[in-house]
């Protein structure tokens, strides 16, 4: 029997994936979201996501396939940056096109999303300068073997072949994060291997980058802008509660009931949304059977979302 990436028998040798990955927050939450994407998937995935851009009607929406002078081609290529969506009507249709493929998906998208609690972190652990900086490198590794060693346990060994991030002039400029999670996970850990030493960082602008990677990027700052929003439900713009409304189901079953197996979504082993500490953290000498169960158990998912309180009797 052959899987879907292309291996035969019950127990696989090798997972080649790529990593993209962007980052959200405010001075209470830090969230961080990674795109997976198998090496055998990748090209699949791009192209529905670039096809998703067309808004042409009556077009066979192919991306790249139209007239050069296609006034649809013009207007969807364009940077989707969910924080940006009110500024341009086209930016919305497209975010809500992807959204469309996002919900319709059953086997291509892999994510994993982690929101970490600042304030019940002890903050002096992270040193004193660019204390946030630390935070987010600390955790992103934990991001990286929670989800890939999840989605892929099946296989002997893990293959990360490079790891995208969204430019970012704070980490870009940070002491460790460009290489700091790859020496750390080759150095502890068996059955994760990196084709890279460094973080690639990338503009999410693929107009700017000239890269087609990019539109990965957009997609994950996307999901990642949706499913904060459906938690914090800030914003008031409609195109933004919109989609809100839009990628809603999922969402919220991917808090509520992240193991349900038997889900039209298919999400278990694909898509996980997490937080993290359960358990104020601050005070506790580390040392303490104390502090080192509430660190252990401080993974959890369900979550209020306050998009579902605020908007009750008028959301469907």
């Amino acid at each position: 029997m052959i899987n879907l990436f292309g291996y035969q028998g019950e127990t696989e040798e090798f997972a080649n994936l790529k990593l993209f990955c962007d980052e959200s927050g405010t001075n209470d939450w830090l969230y961080l979201g990674i795109l997976i994407i198998p090496k055998v998937l990748e090209q699949e995935l791009l192209q529905d996501l670039l096809n998703s851009r067309c808004g042409n009607l009556k077009g066979k929406k192919i991306w790249g396939k139209c007239n050069p002078f296609c006034k649809f081609h013009r207007k969807n290529d364009t940077e989707v940056h969910f924080s940006e969506i009110e500024k341009s009507k086209d930016k919305y249709f497209v975010a809500k096109r992807w959204l469309d493929y996002f919900l319709n998906d059953r086997k291509n998208i892999y994510f994993y999303i982690l929101g970490i609690n600042l304030t019940k972190l002890d903050k002096s652990k992270f040193g004193i300068k660019r204390q946030q900086n630390n935070i987010y490198n600390r955790f992103f590794r934990t991001a990286i073997l929670k989800s890939v060693k999840s989605y892929f346990y099946k296989y002997n060994k893990i293959i990360i072949e490079n790891i995208y991030h969204d430019n970012s002039i704070s980490l870009q400029t940070h002491s460790y994060f460009s290489w700091h999670s790859i020496f750390y996970i080759s150095d502890k850990d068996e059955k994760v291997y990196f084709r890279t030493n460094e973080i690639d960082f990338i503009d999410s602008d693929h107009r700017k980058s000239s890269n087609s990677y990019s539109n990965f990027i957009q997609f994950i700052d996307l999901i990642l802008g949706c499913a904060r929003n459906c938690i914090e439900y800030t914003s008031k713009n409609i195109d933004k509660e919109e989609l809100l409304i839009q990628c809603l189901p999922i969402i919220s079953r991917l808090i509520k009931n992240p193991n349900n197996i038997n889900s039209k979504y298919n999400y278990v082993g694909r898509q996980k949304i997490e937080f993290f500490p359960k358990y104020d953290l601050k005070n506790i000498d580390e040392n303490t059977l104390e502090y080192k169960y509430k660190k252990m158990n401080g993974f959890f998912t369900k979550k209020n979302l306050r998009i579902e309180n605020r908007k009750q009797g008028s959301l469907f």
